[in-house]
């Protein structure tokens, strides 16, 4: 029975990681209300509900018997103790800075117990150590020009920035940039906690691992990448389901879900786009979703209207320009086909 379950995943890759994916994530899908109504002890289930995607790569990987590249133990526990450290430095001091939390030491604990996933996780894609295939920083091939970077960090802030003008023109009851909670080097301090928070809770390794990182070169091989972006974001939308029941949103609309469904599908293809044109970078893939979800947070309240359009004119513009509609080459970084 254990056999021909691992077989049938390691022949169904795709289908493996959007099921793991959901039994994962919905499976602990508590944890965000239990967290969000003040019971903290099931933090750590809420960060292993949120890398979700990214395990159920690494998981389908592991079966599918991709090969890893031999090292030294040490070197990975060397790796996975620094980003341990790191992640949970970055939540504390997003605790303190941004959320203007109390700390103490049992706050810390739980937060560094919380960070294991997350740790394990950037050990895997974003160290030269143990890697899955799939998921490294760089693309194993050719890797990203860093001038990407810089890209990843512009590209959503700036149509979120276009966003909050046009509704500022429309009407009083837009974005303030008054409102903003601190100027000069306080304002550039938040935005690089924030960033950095977002980054790893988890844009770039729990979910961008996972959607661009595993399923989106795997999908890329038999589609095209505008196909493969639109099938990514009808997951990716439901998917958030308890996160958003957790934060208190009108999940039992309709208006809700096609709000949504509106802001992620161009959100995908845009990612879908930077994963493409870094070669395969998930940390590209992981900078653009951070630095978005940086720029919303702190440009609310936004019309969703406006960014809706204004999302879907760019996609328009980089689907015609890169032609999103033709399949990639095989041998491009971004297409993977899976091992049967």
């Amino acid at each position: 029975m254990i056999t021909k379950t691992l077989k049938w995943i390691g022949c169904h890759q795709l289908m493996s990681f959007f099921i793991l994916t959901y039994v994962i994530t919905w499976g602990l899908g508590f944890s965000y209300i239990a967290v969000m109504s003040g019971k903290y002890l099931v933090l750590p289930l809420m960060f292993l509900a949120t890398c979700g995607p990214a395990l159920a790569g690494i998981i389908v990987s592991s079966v599918s018997g991709l090969n890893r590249p031999k090292v030294k133990k040490r070197h990975s526990w060397v790796a996975f103790f620094i980003s341990w450290i790191i992640v949970t430095g970055v939540f504390v001091a997003n605790h303190i800075l941004i959320n203007k939390g109390p700390v103490s030491a049992a706050l810390v604990v739980l937060v560094a117990i919380s960070a294991l996933p997350v740790a394990f996780v950037v050990n895997l894609v974003y160290t030269r150590f143990p890697v899955l295939q799939g998921f490294q920083m760089k693309s194993h091939r050719t890797g990203a020009d860093p001038a990407w970077i810089f890209f990843a960090l512009l590209v959503f802030p700036s149509l979120t920035l276009i966003s909050a003008l046009i509704s500022r023109l429309l009407g009083p009851e837009s974005s303030s940039f008054y409102s903003l909670p601190a100027t000069g080097f306080g304002l550039a301090g938040l935005i690089v906690v924030k960033l950095l928070s977002q980054f790893f809770f988890f844009n770039g390794t729990g979910e961008e691992a996972g959607w661009r990182g595993f399923a989106l070169p795997r999908l890329q091989a038999y589609t095209s990448p505008l196909v493969a972006g639109l099938i990514l974001a009808l997951f990716w939308v439901p998917w958030h389901l308890f996160l958003w029941i957790g934060e208190g949103r009108d999940v039992l609309t309709l208006s809700f879900w096609v709000t949504s469904f509106l802001l992620h599908i161009p959100s995908g293809v845009i990612l879908c786009w930077c994963y493409n044109r870094s070669r395969g970078s998930v940390l590209i893939a992981g900078i653009a979703h951070a630095s978005g979800n940086t720029a919303i947070a702190l440009l609310q309240p936004l019309d969703q209207r406006v960014m809706i359009l204004v999302f879907f004119v760019f996609v328009a513009a980089i689907v015609i320009i890169d032609q999103m509609w033709k399949r990639l080459p095989e041998e491009h970084p971004a297409v993977q086909k899976a091992l049967n």
